[in-house]
């Protein structure tokens, strides 16, 4: 079944902000219907908080082949039954979404398309007598909004892969924009003491997909102490984490891999947090250049494991996770890992890509191949608490609602590091 959501009628003129006839965010009504938990609810309003009557946001006007965002002005749009208005606090920029904002991909709003899905906020108005309007109680909303709960694919820890899922910024519409009218069923309630201050309250949104992403990762490696992973885009949004939990939160020994114009600016006090040793990508993955990259990435294992120079017969790692939205990354992944060793894929390169394994070489070396698209909300409640005790910082960078496109379009173009975050 599809579902749609759309921002229609003109842009509101200045000094008309009380018309009724401008720009306006509708969610299909039927999300409230047809699934589960978001059933209608004859409960009353909520006491309210103040809402104001229009917001900003960045909208694509009409979805396209390259990026074309504007910061613009929109309605507020009213809560039905069982819905709710968020106040957005935070917002992650996932390179996803500049995936989602051309095209269209299938089932994304070709007009008037509003992305984001690592939002942090908290209730403004609501139908939900046990939602109650608050500026104490935060609140996430992810990629996965929701999924059903009892098929076969969210029984078996797939939620993903549930047939019935909402997806943000597909069927509930992004983080990109002040205020969010959602159902309430989408909302993740993220623990009070996330407020106490010991931290800021940014960093949060670096574990609502990145970070869930980066764990689950790792757990799909089944690392240990002293295990060596291999991070290809350990400079990005989820490759820092990636490399922070392997690092302090599993002991594991992380080799880190990133574009040589990144690597070249990092000094190693600031790469110390997610990797031990930090290389260049090879210009090729042929000849010369990847046989010197394959041998460099060899020595940094033994460094790691304590054998010297020249004495037996070197072993790569246990584990490589690409975490790059690049297809070159995905090349020759079955040299990064030793014998028995996993491979796991967790960037998502732009259109309809393939990875190419021998296969004798998949068999008869035993190797584990796995993809991974996201973590659970236990994920990134986790993560949550890694980073609310210090154990993790992620690395954030802060810009505010009108500098999203442009930051959008330099994490296309691989010139960002660690997790942007948008303040509003």
């Amino acid at each position: 079944m599809d579902f749609a959501y759309g921002l229609v009628l003109p842009l509101i003129p200045e000094g008309k902000a009380k018309d009724t006839n401008f720009l306006t965010l509708e969610l299909d009504s039927r999300v409230q219907s047809d699934h589960g938990s978001c059933q209608e609810s004859k409960s009353s309003l909520s006491p309210m908080m103040a809402v104001p009557a229009t917001q900003r946001a960045v909208v694509t006007r009409e979805v396209g082949k390259t990026l074309n965002m504007s910061l613009e002005t929109i309605s507020v749009r009213e809560p039905g039954p069982s819905e709710v208005v968020i106040r957005i606090s935070y917002s992650g920029i996932c390179c996803s979404d500049s995936m989602f904002s051309v095209g269209p991909q299938p089932g994304y709003p070709k007009y008037n398309h509003i992305a984001g899905h690592e939002g942090i906020g908290h209730i403004v108005k609501s139908h939900e007598p046990t939602l109650a309007p608050s500026t104490n109680r935060l609140y996430g909303i992810r990629y996965l909004a929701w999924s059903c709960g009892s098929c076969t694919y969210c029984l078996h820890d797939l939620p993903t892969s549930c047939p019935s899922q909402l997806n943000t910024p597909k069927q509930v519409p992004g983080t990109f924009q002040e205020y969010l009218t959602v159902p309430s069923c989408v909302l993740v309630p993220l623990p009070e003491n996330i407020t106490d201050g010991r931290v800021d309250t940014a960093l949060y949104a670096a574990a609502l997909c990145s970070g869930s992403t980066a764990l689950t990762s790792l757990r799909a490696a089944s690392l240990g102490a002293g295990s060596i992973v291999v991070v290809v885009g350990v400079m990005g949004a989820i490759g820092h984490l990636v490399g922070m939990i392997a690092k302090k939160i599993l002991g594991a020994k992380v080799i880190g891999v990133d574009l040589p114009a990144k690597v070249d600016r990092a000094s190693p006090q600031d790469s110390h947090d997610y990797c031990d040793i930090l290389l260049g990508a090879p210009k090729s993955h042929q000849g010369n250049a990847w046989e010197e990259f394959h041998a460099a990435v060899l020595n940094a294992c033994a460094q790691l494991r304590g054998e010297q120079r020249g004495g037996g017969v070197k072993r790569a790692a246990e584990c490589v996770i690409v975490t790059s939205s690049s297809i070159e990354a995905f090349q020759k992944l079955d040299e990064y890992v030793r014998d028995g060793g996993t491979i796991v894929c967790a960037g998502v390169p732009k259109g309809l890509n393939r990875v190419s394994l021998p296969l004798h070489c998949l068999v008869e070396r035993n190797l584990h191949l796995s993809g991974n698209l996201m973590g659970s909300h236990d994920a990134a409640l986790e993560v949550m608490e890694y980073i609310r005790t210090n154990r993790i910082t992620p690395r954030v960078s802060k810009v505010r609602l009108e500098g999203v496109p442009e930051r959008l379009q330099a994490m296309m173009d691989y010139q960002t590091v660690g997790k942007v975050v948008v303040c509003m």
